[in-house]
């Protein structure tokens, strides 16, 4: 039986944030520099839920989770191979499927929450 201080409550556990290198294989265009603090990490690393930031830059998605967020500041714009895109903003939520191709593009400083589930 889980309990209400096994809750994860992003607001009242503040993690400190660590460097957080997005593989030089993956960027596009930038080195932005970008920060993480994993809030929950469970089921041997295939779940994660947290707070991240970046700087500007442009880099390819991870096709192999999903990924859940929300855009607490700044403004992303998320596309696909086709040539999709959506804008996201602070305030946005969105959630990307298993399977996404496409490619992550911050174009102002970028705060978010986020949960991922990957294989």
């Amino acid at each position: 039986m889980a309990l209400i201080d096994q809750v994860v409550s992003f607001n009242d556990h503040p993690v400190p944030l660590q460097p957080f290198v997005t593989p030089p294989e993956r960027l596009i265009t930038g080195d932005p520099a970008q920060t993480i603090a994993l809030y929950t990490n469970e089921l041997e690393g295939k779940l994660i839920a947290g707070l991240w930031e970046s700087e500007p830059g442009k880099w390819e998605a991870v096709a192999q989770r999903r990924e859940f967020c929300v855009i607490l500041e700044g403004r992303v714009i998320i596309s696909d191979e086709a040539g999709g895109e959506k804008v996201y903003t602070a305030g946005d939520s969105f959630m990307l499927p298993y399977g996404f191709k496409g490619y992550w593009e911050v174009t102002e400083f970028c705060r978010k929450y986020f949960v991922i589930l990957q294989d």
